[in-house]
């Protein structure tokens, strides 16, 4: 609902094998692929076809004016429970207002984009690489770098989600050495201030 061209709530069931949709220019066809995309974390304006995150929201038309959000949910069957939690149907919300604040929710529980990220690389699907693939977007792998090449194959084979972890693992590695460092610091700017003290201590003792 009020992503780009869909003002109205509107809801598209995939409940079968297709193997194409067809329709003419302008019908949005290319908006239902960005809203897949934009709910499953991506983050470049760019590449949903916008200049700022606010472009997603419905801007207005002849018939109805503008919203202040857009929100897309999107319903992913885990009977076979791919993804392992409890639930047997995941819903992966994604909002943002006109002011640019927006939030993650799965299955109506706040959550961050890391656990979005996370949740899909458990299923090795992910809004990168190979699970939604845009026009052009075929010549950009076969010309992309060897690390670019890497990440879509990193997508496709499950490690991605041990590279997040090992990702987060390095960010608290750094922070604790940022901390350590900063304690010697304190420290020793402590030190001359512990001697003076003790000698105080001392005369006093006396």
């Amino acid at each position: 609902q009020g992503f780009k061209s869909f003002a109205q709530p509107v809801e598209f069931i995939f409940n079968r094998e297709l193997t194409t949709i067809v329709g003419p220019n302008g019908s949005g066809k290319s908006n239902i692929a960005d809203a897949i995309r934009w709910v499953l974390g991506e983050q470049s304006n760019k590449t949903l076809r916008g200049k700022k995150s606010e472009d997603v929201i419905f801007s207005g038309s002849d018939k109805k004016g503008k919203l202040g959000f857009a929100q897309v949910n999107l319903y992913l069957n885990n009977k076979d429970h791919l993804v392992n939690i409890d639930y047997e149907q995941i819903i992966i919300t994604r909002k943002i207002n006109r002011q640019g604040e927006s939030e993650y929710l799965i299955n109506n529980n706040k959550v961050r984009l890391l656990d979005v990220q996370m949740l899909l690389a458990q299923a090795n699907f992910g809004q990168k690489t190979y699970s939604v693939i845009g026009q052009g977007m075929i010549t950009t792998i076969l010309t992309s770098s060897a690390a670019e090449r890497k990440e879509f194959f990193d997508e496709a084979t499950g490690v991605k989600q041990f590279q997040i972890k090992k990702q987060q693992a390095e960010n608290k590695l750094r922070h604790s050495k940022e901390n350590i460092e900063q304690t010697i610091n304190i420290l020793k700017e402590l030190a001359p201030h512990l001697r003076s003290l003790t000698r105080q201590v001392n005369k006093l003792e006396k």
